[in-house]
């Protein structure tokens, strides 16, 4: 898979208005690259908390007050249904206006606003891009890099949006977040066994107190009896439920979690960071 460089960023800044960085709302910092802050640093960027649906209330609520708070235009998205559509599409407007004026004052005619969306793999970057254009334009599924390369679409008259393929820092990332990467599925399976992933994703649920009397292996082994993966002998076949179990999670089987709150809650201090829709 190709993926995004750190040249082809700068690259496509100097020729975009505003950059949509799309992340995992069950994991909004973590599924953030290392290195895009520096590089988008004194760009318009909109934070797009996708798959918020799949998310915890209240913690999506948190994790939008603190960006907010920070200056941040950030919006939560449900790009598989639309929701949250229109207050993306709020933002994008008042940007495209501001930008008509600031060429007029100039004399220029105005052109469509230009729209970079980037993301880590599988934080749903091309199913937005399909709803902010109206149609389906762009490949889509539950495997990263289904996105193959750059490639430019328009809506009518009011933005060009530019689709990329998926960036990723791996490298630069701490274990434990890594694991929690492979279980949303932004990261391959076949760099990790699926028992890891599994360990990691229910030691970070029994954190938020999910099941806290069982053990892992408590856990996979029920998922593999009810399921029947069941080694000659009768041993459960841990590796077989513990991908069943990861998928099971993906799908928001197991309720709304989020695996990463802000490091305080804004609004205590009165920053709610709301921004009206219209």
């Amino acid at each position: 898979m190709k993926m995004l460089t750190s040249s082809d960023i700068k690259r496509y800044l100097k020729v975009v208005d505003v950059v949509l960085e799309v992340v995992e709302a069950r994991l909004p910092a973590s599924s953030r690259p290392p290195d895009l802050g520096s590089l988008l640093k004194g760009k318009e960027t909109i934070l797009v908390l996708n798959k918020a649906d799949l998310a915890d209330f209240t913690a999506t609520r948190r994790w939008l007050n603190f960006y907010r708070a920070q200056g941040q235009l950030a919006v939560e998205m449900n790009s598989q249904t639309g929701e949250g559509l229109a207050k993306l599409k709020y933002l994008l407007r008042k940007l495209a206006t501001a930008k008509k004026e600031r060429l007029s004052q100039r004399g220029i005619l105005s052109s469509p606003l230009r729209v970079m969306v980037v993301g880590i793999p599988n934080v749903g970057k091309s199913s937005l891009l399909n709803r902010l254009v109206g149609r389906a334009v762009a490949r889509t599924g539950d495997r990263p890099g289904i996105t193959r390369g750059p490639q430019w679409v328009r809506q009518l008259k009011e933005w060009e949006v530019l689709d990329t393929p998926g960036i990723l820092g791996i490298s630069m990332r701490q274990e434990r977040t890594t694991l929690l990467l492979h279980a949303l599925g932004c990261i391959p399976e076949w760099k990790v066994s699926p028992e890891e992933v599994a360990a990691e994703l229910i030691c970070t649920l029994q954190e938020q107190g999910w099941r806290t009397q069982e053990d892992c292996e408590e856990i996979l082994d029920k998922v593999g009896r009810e399921r029947g993966f069941l080694k000659p002998g009768g041993e459960v076949d841990r590796e077989k439920a513990a991908r069943v179990f990861i998928q099971e999670f993906r799908r928001g089987d197991l309720g709304k979690f989020t695996l990463e709150w802000p490091p305080i809650d804004i609004s205590f201090f009165g920053g709610s960071g709301e921004e009206s829709a219209g």
